[in-house]
């Protein structure tokens, strides 16, 4: 279990510093003076997007690794072999989304990560809306009052 705590504990702090640097990165680009970019949208949504895909792929391992030390497994994933951490890279996907489809299911301590790895994705895909909005808004301004739409 101890495993398991450190391992969960690592994953959530790594993706929150992912995302802080990437969004941190991604605004400053924006409102750097002399910054040319007309329409940076199509590169904030990509970048965000990468961003979670990393995350995605951080809890994958972090999966594959309590999988391999004996802190649980995934049912009906493939064991061993080609095709394992596809396995592990489609339930973290499905469970950073909070999906949870469920024709793979975490048994033993690796569920507590499963757990709190939906509950990282929500707080994280909920921070990117926020920054993708104020970026929006801030780019696209708001029309005061008498002005035209």
């Amino acid at each position: 279990m101890l495993l398991t705590t450190v391992v969960a504990v690592a994953l959530i702090g790594a993706c929150f510093l992912v995302h802080l640097w990437v969004l941190e990165g991604l605004g400053r680009w924006i409102y750097r003076k002399g910054n040319r970019i007309r329409h940076p949208l199509p590169i904030v949504l990509t970048t965000v997007f990468a961003a979670h895909l990393v995350e995605v792929v951080l809890y994958a391992l972090g999966l594959s690794l309590l999988d391999w030390a004996g802190e649980g497994e995934l049912t009906g994933a493939i064991l061993g072999g080609p095709g394992w951490f596809e396995d592990h890279f489609y339930f973290s996907i499905a469970s950073y989304t909070t999906l949870g489809i469920g024709d793979i299911l975490p048994r033993g301590n690796i569920r507590i990560v499963a757990g709190l790895e939906a509950l990282n994705g929500l707080v994280l895909v909920a921070w990117s809306a926020s920054f993708t909005y104020l970026i929006m808004e801030r780019l696209w301004g708001r029309k005061g009052p008498g002005e035209d739409i």
